[in-house]
């Protein structure tokens, strides 16, 4: 795939997502580099592929899910301003495509205001779960990455 906007947007959420994760709080459940099993299943069986361990998912495997599964769908192809996509697309990843979608529409695009809702929602998400606030102070502390990772990798070119 020879999508740079698309790899130096995954090379972020990878980063982020790391590996195999099956925390018991998460409502996820099992995942690896950040696609859950269920995800996985199913791409599997789009492809007519056997059912396998999400812990033995490939990275081409990854790469392919991220793109046809979060990065086209959300539309953070389709943002001429690369730093606003790679925020869309980890929302999209971490948050849903709805919700990221909703962010997009409601920050009319400004990367300050969309962060902010993003930020608001995480905090928003801790208080109404309280199962929730386990993951509280990673997601904002994914959001500082996030924006670190924009200046060190967009803004200094």
């Amino acid at each position: 795939m020879e999508n740079k906007k698309f790899k130096k947007a995954l090379d972020f959420v990878l980063l982020m997502e790391g590996g195999y994760v099956n925390h018991p709080a998460d409502s996820g459940g099992e995942t690896n580099f950040g696609i859950t099993k269920s995800v996985y299943d199913m791409y599997r069986k789009s492809k007519n592929i056997s059912l396998q361990s999400i812990k033995n998912i490939t990275s081409d495997e990854v790469e392919e899910i991220y793109y046809k599964k979060y990065y086209l769908p959300s539309g953070a192809d389709r943002l001429n301003d690369e730093p606003l996509g790679l925020i869309h697309f980890d929302t999209a990843v971490n948050m849903g495509i709805s919700r990221a979608g909703s962010f997009l529409t409601l920050s009319q695009g400004n990367k300050d205001k969309y962060l902010k809702l993003r930020r608001d929602k995480y905090i928003e998400f801790a208080k109404v779960n309280p199962s929730q606030k386990v993951f509280l102070k990673g997601w904002l502390n994914r959001l500082a990455r996030l924006e670190n990772y924009i200046k060190q990798n967009y803004e200094a070119v």
